[in-house]
């Protein structure tokens, strides 16, 4: 998940460039500029295992139920708790299933960054 429309694409774009040529297609991204056909093809894409990721904001979360999800990764620590525990709680919805959360922060956020700043 993302916070930004622009980081979105711009790391979509990086993590298909890392991949070979015949699947980087299966990593997209997704945002409220997209129409809802789309965001409706996706999630059968995604589910059906012709897509492997998605970059996206919070929009594709809403009202969206694909139960095996493995992994979630948010960038930024930008939204509150309650939030996050939304986001992640879309990895590992399937019975007999577990999810893995992944939170990229700003370095800023951690104590001991603080105290060095702080000295």
């Amino acid at each position: 998940f993302f916070d930004d429309i622009q980081d979105a694409i711009a790391t979509t774009k990086t993590l298909q460039k890392h991949l070979p040529h015949k699947v980087c297609h299966r990593i997209k991204w997704f945002n409220s500029d997209m129409i809802a056909t789309y965001k409706e093809a996706e999630v059968t894409h995604l589910c059906a295992g012709d897509s492997w990721g998605l970059c996206t904001m919070e929009l594709f979360g809403m009202g969206t139920d694909v139960p095996d999800i493995a992994i979630i990764v948010q960038w930024r620590a930008t939204y509150g708790l309650s939030t996050l525990w939304q986001h992640w709680g879309h990895a590992g919805r399937a019975l007999g299933e577990s999810g893995t959360a992944i939170l990229f922060a700003e370095k800023d956020l951690f104590d001991d960054v603080k105290e060095e700043k702080r000295i």
